[in-house]
């Protein structure tokens, strides 16, 4: 008798016949994930499941962990690997009555014959092991609100039994959907616009815009720390950090007040567009939620996507304030986002912004900068740090 992870997985199952690719995407990925831990357990493709095998009298925590940020895992369990015989069966679930019973009154057992060759049909699986529990612990049997739900699933020369298991992250695999740019500040909403563009399967380069020496460099330090937690669910990432100081004292003398944060973001976007094509990204993400800030309108919105050449993706353009907070601590990124720094911005920032632009007023107003020449320069300045470093 053996101890394994079960990963399971739901989208991935439901494609056709890519499906193979997906799976062993994310194979790869759970082994990265077990590696960053420093984790060596050999992960195996099984019918409809991936298999982490752990040694003899492992902790099973620092793995549950790992995985636990890979996305494309819908569920993980803890499970005993036993032989095909009822009694090799049973032998495994008094293993887990052992270990995991804790004083429970009432059980179900929910038994899967995934491999259809095996004699004994789910509910004959069923009534023999109820049988045994009952015997074994004197509780009642309770289809609904049962303290404990012993499950067996079996498969081609092997059983596996367990009592749980816990919720993965979901989503697709990092690395099946494509590459992407995100621009990332160092505030709450564009990490967790990056976590979901992860968890669609999509890899990630960062594109963080900063105005130091006319502020100190807070900002950078943070789109660092941000980007090593946010590695952790993409393993190997890059940093892109954009000299902006220049470009806004232009704007800043050649635009009125109430527009400079537009024709900060018309001009980041284009910075944005000509690093992620040096990178091979197919499209642009913000962390853009509607009505959020004054920028955020969706006028303004409209305005700043009319010199877009590649899509712009804002994965949270419904979600309220409180929502994304919750995202950001789930996935460990609100505790450095809610520290102070000073960004690009808040710099230069008028008292009373432009609620409704248009892309014409826009245009009109950027006349007098070289657009070009401004796009080069930050492009061409720019600083790439690599994760893990």
């Amino acid at each position: 008798m053996s101890r394994h992870l079960l990963v399971r997985y739901h989208e991935v199952a439901l494609k056709g016949k890519n499906r193979r690719g997906f799976i062993n995407a994310l194979a790869v990925n759970a082994r990265r994930a077990l590696a960053r831990g420093g984790l060596t357990h050999p992960v195996r493709q099984d019918f409809g499941q991936i298999r982490v095998d752990l040694p003899d009298g492992a902790d099973t925590s620092p793995a549950l962990h790992a995985l636990s940020h890979v996305y494309g895992i819908a569920r993980i369990a803890v499970a005993d690997r036993t032989g095909w015989a009822p009694e090799e069966i049973m032998d495994g679930v008094d293993r887990v009555i052992e270990r995991e019973w804790n004083g429970a009154q009432s059980f179900r057992v929910t038994a899967n014959r995934a491999d259809k060759r095996y004699p004994l049909t789910s509910v004959d699986l069923n009534r023999q092991i109820g049988a045994f529990v009952q015997s074994r612990t004197g509780a009642r049997v309770d289809l609904r609100g049962a303290d404990v739900d012993i499950r067996v699933d079996v498969r081609e020369k092997a059983a596996y039994v367990y009592v749980e298991s816990i919720r993965g992250a979901g989503g697709l695999p990092v690395g099946t959907s494509g590459h992407v740019a995100a621009m990332l500040s160092g505030g709450i909403d564009s990490p967790v616009a990056a976590a979901r563009m992860f968890r669609r399967g999509c890899t990630v380069d960062f594109v963080h815009f900063h105005s130091f020496p006319l502020v100190d460099g807070s900002s950078r330090d943070k789109a660092r720390d941000l980007v090593r937690v946010l590695d952790d669910r993409q393993f190997g990432s890059r940093l892109h950090l954009v000299p902006f100081a220049e470009a806004q004292r232009r704007i800043v003398a050649a635009v009125n007040p109430a527009y400079r944060v537009i024709a900060y973001r018309r001009l980041m976007v284009r910075i944005a567009e000509a690093i992620a094509r040096r990178a091979g990204a197919l499209a642009l993400v913000t962390g853009e939620s509607i009505g959020q800030v004054a920028s955020q309108t969706v006028e303004n919105v409209a305005a700043i996507d009319a010199v877009a050449g590649l899509p712009i993706l804002r994965p949270l353009i419904g979600m309220d304030k409180q929502e994304i907070i919750d995202e950001a601590r789930r996935i460990g990124t609100y505790d450095i986002s809610i520290l102070p720094d000073e960004d690009c911005c808040s710099l230069f920032v008028p008292r009373h912004p432009a609620l409704r632009s248009t892309p014409q007023e826009a245009e009109r107003l950027e006349a007098a900068l070289d657009i070009d020449e401004l796009v080069a320069m930050s492009a061409d300045n720019m600083q790439t740090v690599t994760f893990p470093g």
